[in-house]
């Protein structure tokens, strides 16, 4: 899970705080908040959303489930971050994000570099470097314990 305290500065906060957004389920919300009008959001080997409209026309007609067919049924996503560094306005972080089903299991886990750009007190770019090869994984087997955060 995200936590705002790791971050040792406003932009590393920022960068922590898209993410945490995701989790919360509250992406599209704090992009329109946290984001320069003409964001652009790239994933390794999916469509670049460039702008806030695009991002919400994309949400808005399935998500990235539309390229990643395994995402169909996930319910949330939580991430861990492994390290986060910045310099200047650009903060790298590297995670390992999942991609949660009803059932407990975990759909996709992506190893991933990430890039955060800051404008203006405001993120203007998020590129997310990993292996496509994640797209095809199983998924992992459903967690009888498992109960989804309300």
């Amino acid at each position: 899970m995200i936590d705002l305290n790791d971050a040792s500065n406003e932009n590393e906060r920022l960068a922590l705080a898209i993410f945490k957004a995701m989790e919360d389920g509250e992406v599209m919300e704090k992009i329109d908040e946290l984001c320069t009008d003409d964001f652009e959001w790239a994933n390794s080997g999916l469509t670049t959303l460039k702008g806030k409209k695009h991002c919400a026309d994309h949400f808005a007609s399935g998500g990235f489930a539309n390229e990643i067919p395994i995402l169909k049924t996930m319910t949330h996503f939580s991430a861990d971050l492994v390290h986060i560094a910045s310099n200047g306005n650009v903060v790298f972080t590297e995670r390992v994000d999942h991609h949660w089903d009803a059932d407990g299991r975990d759909l996709m886990t992506p190893h991933i570099a990430g890039v955060i750009e800051i404008k203006d007190g405001k993120i203007a770019a998020l590129r997310d470097f990993y292996d496509v090869a994640v797209y095809q994984q199983e998924p992992t087997a459903p967690n009888p314990e498992y109960a989804l955060k309300t």
